[in-house]
């Protein structure tokens, strides 16, 4: 009797967005030119352990992936939907300081 193979899963993987609901937040920093590196998030760990949270609990994500397609390279501000809108400018304010 001839043993069988392993037959190749057929099925896709899942989109990265799936697995990692913040993924959008990486994106949406470096268009602002935000660093996610935690020693160098000017508010503080906490708050970008917050913005973090607020992101994966976000309900936008469709809309968030559609808004981050069509921006330009750099923006200056993050849509009023992002729940981390407030968050965003206050680093950047902060950076640009």
């Amino acid at each position: 009797m001839v043993p069988k193979k392993d037959t190749p899963m057929l099925t896709a993987a899942p989109k990265a967005e799936a697995l990692f609901p913040a993924a959008n937040m990486a994106v949406m920093t470096r268009k602002l030119g935000l660093n996610t590196v935690p020693a160098a998030w000017p508010t503080g760990v906490s708050h970008l352990a917050q913005a973090i949270d607020a992101c994966q609990r976000c309900d936008a994500q469709d809309v968030c992936n559609d808004w981050l397609a069509r921006a330009p390279v750099t923006i200056n501000a993050a849509p009023a939907f992002c729940p981390n809108a407030v968050e965003f400018a206050r680093n950047k304010a902060a950076k640009d300081r």
